[in-house]
């Protein structure tokens, strides 16, 4: 690792520019639950110009993985992956040494919602947000810094600079969810639903996220052991079942939360069951009588009896005829 030439960042606080190094792309490793939907298309293309034209202007942020020679990306994934197209071999980056878990996860969700917006992301990166930032694992002044010192990087804003920022009452989950619904501009009733959401297996996320399972019923799902979840994908898979109705998943949620060890093959069978086309009913028949039978047989019959009349009067015809056959 080797010190990077400073003078060509021009947006970046000088601040900052003193902890900035060049590292191998080749020992950075993405994020460990990195989420977030890398750049595509036009996007991409635009990014990997501009790195061929000016390089990596706005270093990434990374920290050392213990006992190795590589580094995890925090901030800057799209960064990286379009300097990789555009023929680089280094990036300049920020290392911050003994990051905790929780703090690595802000670092990766303010970037992303720093560069899209919260609306623009994904169901499940919602979700993932929205969960770091419910479960409140650090106060709310250590999660400003890091965003500010973000903000610094991206677009030259001053190191420090202070935003309002509402008290966390840790002990009121419904204050809790009562602030994060107004720090991402959304419903409370929203923030429950991401917050189960987030419960989902990968694979049933990226349905959701497909439109193929809705919000509310990937709320029903989300109920269900991780273990059956990844069962229910395997059975979606297999029967190429296209969507998952709410009907079927309360159906599901009620069989798992009845049973200490549910069946699978009840599973299965009830997914499928809303797939089988129905059987079509047999198409009747109908006989016109003339009414001069009619009146000579049936005038004084009751209406009910007649069909059967007619069954054994025709049963006894083909029978005789068989006979003399």
């Amino acid at each position: 690792m080797s010190k990077f030439d400073i003078s060509s960042m021009v947006e970046v606080p000088d601040s900052v520019k003193k902890g900035v190094r060049l590292i191998d792309i080749k020992s950075l490793v993405p994020y460990k639950q990195h989420c977030f939907t890398l750049y595509s298309g036009e996007r991409l293309d635009d990014m990997v110009r501009s790195i061929q034209n000016n390089g990596v202007i706005v270093p990434i942020i990374v920290r050392n993985i213990p006992n190795s020679d590589k580094f995890e990306i925090l901030s800057g994934h799209n960064r990286v992956y379009a300097a990789g197209m555009a023929g680089k071999k280094n990036v300049p980056a920020i290392v911050k040494e003994n990051l905790s878990d929780e703090e690595a996860s802000v670092y990766v969700i303010e970037t992303n919602l720093i560069q899209r917006g919260f609306k623009d992301l994904k169901i499940s990166e919602q979700a993932f947000a929205i969960a770091l930032r419910y479960k409140k694992l650090f106060d709310s002044k250590k999660i400003r810094a890091i965003n500010d010192e973000l903000q610094a990087l991206e677009n030259g804003a001053p190191v420090g600079h202070e935003k309002s920022d509402t008290p966390v009452e840790h002990d009121n989950k419904t204050r809790l969810r009562d602030i994060t619904a107004e720090e991402y501009g959304i419903g409370h009733s929203t923030v429950a639903r991401l917050l189960r959401i987030n419960e989902l297996t990968d694979d049933l996320k990226k349905m959701v996220d497909e439109g193929s399972i809705k919000i509310r019923t990937a709320v029903e799902l989300s109920f269900i052991p991780h273990e059956l979840q990844a069962y229910i994908y395997t059975v979606i898979q297999k029967h190429s079942i296209e969507t998952v109705d709410m009907k079927t998943a309360k159906q599901l949620r009620d069989i798992v939360s009845s049973y200490s060890n549910p069946s699978k093959k009840l599973i299965e069978e009830t997914l499928i069951g809303e797939q089988k086309e129905p059987t079509p009913k047999e198409k009747a028949y109908k006989v016109t009588v003339p009414t001069e039978t009619y009146t000579r047989y049936f005038e004084n019959v009751p209406k009910k009896e007649i069909s059967g009349i007619i069954e054994k009067a025709l049963k006894m015809y083909f029978d005789s005829v068989a006979i003399t056959e």
